[in-house]
């Protein structure tokens, strides 16, 4: 993946501020329950819209930019039921008529005002209907997607060609301490929810908020901040609570908090004294925030940049040269919240998703799917798969899927269309190591067959983010991509007609329509277009990514004693990486025109080192990947396209108090004439003492581990997969014996390789009887028939044990435990009906030959 796409400086341009002025206005429609709606496409798909858009018969657009805003977003909420009920002359909120009907020039005037070009999720018209002006249809989070999509049409970030990255200078800030209510995993959080528990959370029963905002009402509305769980209950209010409002002492007027705001201007649910309780509410938040401790102020001796918040301040990157021409239906999972993922592509009905079982967000925009959990749209909706498809004879499926690992069978389904385990029109699904795809058509069966996967030498399915591609078309048939590239397998059938489409399937991520053929994971994106797309559309939207990446500008120009007017900035492409933590990669020295400046001075030699990423007023104790840092800047190095590479490598920041919340600086020991040198504490060597014993016990290397896995299945260290594998593996595993050296990962290596000697054991016919002698004639049976007693099962576990362990050992594992273990293992195995005899004989073998048994020396 590319850290930077072509990217294009806005020489004087600043990021459009937020107005306090301006969000008043925006609020016009008036206090309680607003008659204003964002109409989304019902479930049925049979309409997008709940009221006829007036015909408009105004000015027509002069420019490009007013055309473009005509199409993807004055038409879309100039509707009476929308925006355009109060936006316009006449109305409640005639002073800013953005919607009006009549004049759409006039309304494109106003409209402007409230847009951030360079990041537009973090426009006016976004933050509004994000904290629930307009009362959507949907969710809140499903309408400000929405108004996000809307304006980046507008604005021409949804076109199918590459589009160009324009880094701006950002409206940065001194670096500012405030308090933050921590995160899950974070500093003083235990604490913190517990003050929660004794100050805000009480309020939610007395208010009755259960009613709807817990996992076990009647009606259940997320977020659950009113559940029984005290944590979940907290992490879900979090985003809802402004603690600046005891800090900064606001009057319960202008309280920001959305607990307050929904009492105080908005009536919800407060019975007939919104006041009285808005004010209690604004109290306890108060009293919140007195428990949080207060962050340490920022050293005066620290060399630092100017401050930047992500979503706030940051430029999206994410996205740029994505090619999606031929789209029918597109997920980009930026919703967040709420049970529903909606299609953003521009073709009618919307497919949008509804979660069923154990679906969740995660950060960085995703969902993941755990045991019981999918989510899927309506046959009504899922239609405009087969009608559009069956036109042209052709099709792909794109998505960025991280498995839960490389166990998974059935196939599991990651992303199906289908009724049944016997009928689909397509399927891309995972078995083991292999990505699968079936398809219906003339020349396969009802259910996709025969599939095609890639092969189980290349094991190209790894439990990792990855994009997958697969495509289909008449002449070449079905095709598998991964991360950028063909696999290289051919389709066993030539290519056929789709005449046979069953139009009352349903789209379905994580699951099959039954329910029986579940797949874990995290899905990023997934699209599904009417055309095959080419080897190089896909290397492009490979190299474009997926999920929340910004470019963060941190301003530097104090710093680097460079005086031509222009502005210099170190730059990361920053994401966030999980629901915990932020990814931070390959910085680059970037300089933008200041107004008035002319061309850049010839500058060499600057130094710059250590530098450290700060965060909320400190630096963070880990993930200091540029502490060593010496390099100088140097204008020979630099380029407009690329600026000047600082590192190409990449590091994780934990997050305390979220994307929109957290606040980055940089600080350096040295920056252009400006020091502040780190000493690190000295220490002393101290020499062992006669009590300090060398362990007895050690770990095998990689080379000690293949070799003892081979004496014990007989299978050769010199077989074809069992080579592939360790090659594969080698790295990850044991390089030293000392067992103070050994990790939680290499485990995984372990265990892989395990589980290819026990493969090969259970597929070699001449191994086989001779490991498992008492079991020869069970082979051939269903898991249930062949492990039907506890003689049968001894069969498996106690060669297993011999062959593993032994007996007669100084020291070895409890024989009768150990064997309990397995064979409580085979008989889970066999419960859940889904391996076959083999395949738990296997399953049960890795357990023992991966283990510490083989490993511990």
């Amino acid at each position: 993946m590319k850290a930077l796409t072509s990217i294009k400086p806005i020489n004087g341009l600043a990021v459009l501020a937020v107005l306090v002025s301006v969000l008043l206005l925006l609020a016009g429609c008036g206090g309680g329950a607003s008659t204003e709606r964002f109409v989304r496409g019902d479930d049925t798909g049979a309409t997008e819209e709940a009221s006829t858009v007036p015909d408009y018969v105004g000015r027509p657009a002069e420019t490009e930019a007013q055309r473009l805003f005509k199409i993807y977003f004055y038409d879309v909420y100039r509707a009476p039921n929308s925006c355009g009920g109060c936006h316009r002359e006449g109305g409640q909120a005639a002073n800013t008529p953005f919607a009006d009907s009549d004049d759409l020039i006039n309304a494109y005037n106003v409209a402007v005002g409230y847009v951030n070009e360079a990041n537009p999720g973090a426009s006016d018209f976004v933050t509004k209907v994000a904290t629930g002006h307009g009362g959507c249809t949907g969710t809140e989070a499903l309408c400000a997607a929405d108004m996000t999509r809307a304006i980046n049409g507008w604005l021409g970030n949804n076109t199918s060609s590459s589009t160009e990255i324009q880094l701006a200078a950002p409206v940065d800030h001194d670096i500012t301490v405030t308090k933050q209510l921590p995160i899950s995993g974070s500093a003083n959080y235990s604490s913190v929810v517990s003050a929660f528990g004794s100050t805000v959370y009480p309020l939610f029963a007395e208010y009755s908020c259960d009613g709807c905002h817990a996992p076990d009402a009647a009606t259940p509305q997320q977020p659950y901040f009113a559940g029984a769980d005290l944590n979940d209950a907290y992490d879900a209010a979090r985003s809802k609570i402004d603690i600046d409002d005891g800090v900064m002492d606001r009057p319960l007027a202008d309280a920001l908090s959305r607990f307050v705001v929904r009492l105080r201007s908005e009536a919800h649910n407060c019975g007939g004294d919104c006041a009285t309780n808005a004010a209690d509410m604004l109290a306890e938040i108060k009293n919140l925030e007195a428990m949080v401790p207060a962050p340490s102020a920022v050293p005066a001796n620290w060399v630092t940049s100017k401050a930047l918040v992500l979503e706030q301040d940051g430029i999206l990157a994410s996205g740029g040269g994505r090619i999606d021409t031929g789209a029918i239906a597109r997920w980009d999972f930026s919703e967040g919240g709420g049970t529903i993922a909606g299609d953003s592509s521009d073709v009618l009905p919307r497919m949008n998703l509804e979660f069923y079982g154990n679906v969740s967000w995660v950060g960085g925009n995703g969902i993941q799917i755990l045991p019981g959990g999918k989510a899927q749209a309506t046959t009504a909706s899922s239609k405009k798969l087969a009608d559009n498809i069956r036109v042209t004879g052709a099709y792909s499926i794109e998505a960025w899927v991280a498995p839960a690992n490389v166990t998974q069978e059935g196939p599991a389904r990651i992303i199906t269309y289908s009724a049944s385990t016997t009928e689909r029109n397509f399927t891309l699904g995972q078995t083991l190591y292999n990505y699968d795809f079936l398809h219906r058509s003339s020349t396969t069966d009802g259910n996709g067959d025969p599939a095609l996967s890639t092969a189980d030498a290349d094991e190209r399915l790894q439990a990792t983010l990855q994009h997958v591609v697969v495509t289909y078309s008449p002449e070449n048939g079905r095709q598998i991509y991964v991360n950028g590239e063909h696999t290289g397998d051919l389709d066993s059938v030539s290519g056929g007609g789709l005449s046979g489409w069953d139009t009352g399937f349903a789209f379905i991520l994580g699951n099959e329509a039954s329910n029986d053929r579940q797949w874990e994971g995290i899905i990023r994106f997934v699209a599904v277009y009417d055309r095959p797309l080419t080897q190089e559309e896909i290397t492009t939207n490979f190299d474009a990514g997926v999920g929340e990446r910004y470019y963060l500008l941190f301003n530097v120009t104090d710093l680097v004693d460079i005086n031509d007017g222009w502005n210099s900035y170190v730059v990361f492409e920053a994401s966030v990486f999980d629901s915990y933590s932020y990814l931070f990669n390959a910085p680059f020295l970037y300089r933008i025109a200041g107004s008035g400046s002319g061309q850049q001075s010839s500058y060499s030699a600057i130094p710059l080192e250590g530098m450290r990423l700060g965060l909320n007023g400190k630096e963070p104790g880990v993930g200091q990947a540029y502490a060593k840092l010496a390099t100088t800047l140097d204008d020979s190095l630099y380029t407009a396209e690329a600026g000047q590479p600082l590192s190409d490598i990449g590091t994780i920041i934990a997050s305390e108090g979220g994307s929109n919340a957290d606040e980055f600086f940089l600080t350096f020991e040295r920056i252009g004439s400006n020091t502040d040198v780190r000493v690190e504490a000295s220490v002393s060597p101290v020499l062992p003492t006669v009590a300090e014993q060398e362990p007895e016990i050690g770990v095998r290397n990689f080379s000690e581990i293949s070799a003892t896995m081979s004496v014990i299945t007989g299978v050769p260290v010199t077989n074809a997969n069992v080579v592939a594998t360790f090659d594969t593996v080698k790295q990850q595993l044991p390089t030293s014996t000392a067992i103070e050296g050994f990790l939680s990962a290499q485990q995984m290596g372990v265990a892989q390789l395990a589980i290819e000697y026990c493969s090969e054991l259970v597929d070699s016919d001449s191994l086989r009887p001779t490991f498992f002698p008492g079991f020869v004639g069970n082979f051939d049976l269903g898991a249930g028939q062949a492990f039907a007693t506890a003689t049968d099962r001894s069969n498996v576990v106690d060669p297993i044990f011999a062959k593993t362990v032994g007996t007669g050992m100084a020291s070895q594992p409890n024989e009768v435990d150990m064997k309990t273990e397995l064979d409580s293992l085979i008989q889970v195995l066999v419960g859940n009906g889904n391996a076959s005899t083999r395949q738990i004989v296997k399953a049960t073998c890795a357990a023992a030959l991966g283990s510490a048994v083989v490993l511990v020396q």
